[in-house]
């Protein structure tokens, strides 16, 4: 089984210390002392230098000095650079007068032999599985480097005036408050579920190269469950190309029947 590591970190800094301490040209300047919404978003990887595990920080900035506007909220939920990692109504209305960082960082799960699906004497056939996944050194080392990573970049590398600067939610999306500590609490949960169904040309492999489930002749399989292990970026692309190279394959197997 694979999976990734997941945290959630929502921060802000005061619009103005941007104006003050960058030498931008005053065309810009004034476009952020507008009541105008501006979106942006960065993509950060890394390495866990101890293990060499992978991880991201998905990072949206948002600047909404008026975010009751109609217009703001059709536009943010059409145009929002990942709609799950998002700031709430309440994060923004709070924050007129900052700018808002959302932090989605994920990072690879590590392979262990003690992780996987096993059936259980369930009588749902839908639910009759037991999930486990065990936290190993390697994942604990990767999440504390995330971690680390992820408030450098926001102490250190946005806020213009240092760490003193930046505030993180705390509580739930729509009754937290900002505070200047750090927030702590990490996900209790995985994400980009794998690796249930891995595919190979080896004995142990459930599935063929061909994206056959090994004992079934017309039973065909594609998607996250057919790779053994992974990174920590979004698996949809991957997902997309499989599904597509199974298509073209069953295609071309279609036009060699002669009915």
């Amino acid at each position: 089984f694979f999976s990734t590591l997941y945290r959630a970190i929502v921060a802000r800094i005061p619009r103005d210390d941007f104006l003050e301490i960058f030498d931008w040209e005053e065309s810009i300047k004034d476009d952020l002392r507008k009541k105008n919404l501006e979106l942006a978003a960065i993509y950060l990887a890394g390495v866990d230098q101890e293990t060499q595990g992978q991880y991201h920080i998905q990072l949206s900035a948002i600047s909404d000095p008026d975010p009751t506007n109609k217009t703001h909220i059709d536009t943010a939920a059409r145009n929002m650079p990942d709609v799950v990692a998002t700031a709430s109504p309440q994060q923004l209305e709070t924050s007129k007068d900052y700018i808002v960082f959302v932090c989605a960082v994920l990072g690879e799960l590590f392979d262990n032999p003690g992780n996987g699906l096993q059936k259980n004497d369930g009588d749902d056939p839908t639910t009759n599985v037991t999930l486990q996944v065990l936290e190993t050194d390697k994942d604990l080392s990767l999440w504390d480097t995330m971690d680390k990573a992820t408030f450098e970049v926001l102490e250190q590398g946005l806020s213009p005036k240092g760490k003193d600067r930046v505030e993180y939610w705390h509580g739930d999306p729509d009754t937290g408050q900002w505070k200047r500590e750090r927030h702590k609490t990490r996900v209790p949960g995985l994400v980009h579920e794998a690796s249930t169904m891995w595919i190979g040309d080896d004995e142990e492999a459930v599935v063929g190269l061909d994206y056959r489930l090994k004992g079934v002749e017309n039973v065909y399989i594609t998607g996250a469950s057919l790779w053994p292990t992974g990174g920590s970026w979004n698996p949809t692309l991957t997902m997309v190309a499989l599904a597509q190279h199974l298509a073209d394959n069953l295609t071309e197997q279609a036009k060699e029947i002669k009915i």
